[in-house]
């Protein structure tokens, strides 16, 4: 059996090294256009804020260490082609093209930042934050004391982290996001409003609603970016707006996102090729449907539930929540499951119910405020998701409403769920239990 992957980056790698585990017998060939494999982007927003210096932090394997396990791995290496009908891919390298046939073909190419036209301006001092290369060249701007003027565009998961990285260097930021609120998509105005009043009050130029329209070269260096809120100006600018996924090579049926569509266990509509990663489809648990939801940790689910199901073992993956977490100064933000908007957009009877606790007792040090947001079914209060916003505590408990979640568990279940107390830790009723309590 030959298996050919293209792309060692999170899902490429999962999915290759746990088959050829599974079949030790089998050729695994990987195909990767860059030099590297392996390489955790997330980690990039804290390289760039200087909170480490070791890139290779960021790689969780080597070219040789695949080598070593078994795998054909060709580096410096691009798919130019595939016939569907030959099972054949035709690569590239150093300008040389060849062929190698497969009999599974696994998909795994990813996606790329969106960058809009917004315009001809000098590019050197513009970055998106996906690779190393784009990690080492922000990094390297940010270190330059000239540069004072940072304006980051579009705040959601990336933008807010980058904004949390730069931050404590001292340089004066302006974050736009097109939305009327940062992390709309996510979380609920009520309970992003306070985080968005903490980016105001430590000197940033939060602009919200603000749509940009171009950037143009300033005449002394740097950026005027314009937008429907004025002329913006910048040293660096950074563009967080989002991910398209890398599938123009593929003639297979994609959603309007275009990633590719596949089903529960990453087969797309040719038995003889599959799919994992940022370059497909999820399936929500909640909604029951295919989605585009590109995190790490749903790639390295999906590939690893793929290379199980092809060397025919069971499999438990039942689909993905988008649980997703973040930082934002000294707040914490996450989130699991379906919020109200999309709910609505799918049609779902929902009830919300919004509480205001305390994540711990106060005569221990760290009281914080904390928000927990639950979405229900309105007829059995069967859990279908949360948001939780504070200073301290959040991930924890956001993590325990997936199980939550996951298992059908209903609110007044939740409200008597034995959670851990320890007055550091919680009250004697959990932020989580009277969330759940409360929503009748």
């Amino acid at each position: 059996m030959n298996v050919v992957v293209i792309g060692a980056n999170a899902a490429g790698m999962s999915f290759a090294a746990k088959y050829k585990r599974n079949q030790p017998a089998d050729t695994v060939t990987i195909i990767e256009k860059r030099s590297y494999i392996s390489f955790g982007s997330c980690g990039l927003p804290y390289f760039v804020g200087g909170q480490f210096d070791d890139t290779g932090r960021m790689v969780s394997r080597t070219p040789e260490q695949a080598i070593n396990s078994g795998l054909d791995l060709r580096l410096e290496t691009e798919v130019i082609a595939v016939n569907r009908l030959e099972q054949m891919v035709t690569l590239r390298h150093l300008g040389q093209d060849s062929q190698i046939a497969y009999d599974r073909l696994i998909i795994c190419t990813g996606a790329r930042p969106i960058v809009p036209d917004f315009g001809q301006y000098n590019r050197d001092n513009v970055f998106t934050l996906t690779s190393l290369e784009d990690g080492l060249a922000l990094r390297a701007a940010l270190s330059e004391d000239n540069k004072r003027q940072v304006c980051i565009i579009g705040a959601g998961f990336i933008g807010l982290e980058v904004f949390d990285a730069v931050h404590p260097t001292g340089k004066h930021i302006t974050l736009i996001e097109r939305e009327p609120h940062v992390m709309s998509r996510q979380f609920s105005p009520e309970l992003i409003e306070p985080v968005e009043q903490a980016i105001s009050a430590s000197d940033t130029d939060l602009r919200t609603g603000c749509s940009v329209s171009a950037i143009r070269d300033r005449d002394q260096g740097g950026y005027c970016i314009e937008t429907d809120q004025g002329t913006i100006e910048a040293d660096i600018v950074v563009l967080a707006l989002g991910f398209r996924p890398n599938t123009e090579l593929f003639d297979l049926a994609k959603n309007d996102h275009g990633a590719l569509l596949a089903d529960l266990y990453g087969a797309t509509e040719d038995p003889n090729i599959f799919t994992a990663g940022d370059c497909a489809v999820t399936h929500h648990q909640i909604l029951g449907q295919p989605m585009y939801q590109p995190l790490a940790t749903t790639a390295n689910k999906q590939a690893r539930m793929l290379a199980d199901k092809l060397a025919g073992k069971a499999t438990y993956l039942n689909g993905f929540l988008g649980s997703s977490c973040l930082k934002v100064l000294d707040y914490e933000l996450a989130c699991t499951g379906i919020n109200e908007p999309m709910a609505k957009a799918h049609g779902l009877a929902v009830k919300v119910s919004t509480i205001h606790d305390k994540n711990q007792t106060d005569y221990c040090p760290g009281q914080e405020d904390i928000s927990i947001k639950l979405v229900y079914h309105p007829e059995t209060h069967v859990l279908l998701g949360g948001e939780i916003i504070g200073k301290k505590g959040v991930v924890g408990r956001v993590d325990a409403l997936a199980v939550a979640i996951s298992a059908g568990m209903t609110t007044a279940q939740l409200g008597y769920l034995d959670f851990c107390y320890a007055p550091p830790f919680a009250r004697t009723w959990d932020a989580l239990n009277v969330a759940g309590n409360v929503a009748r």
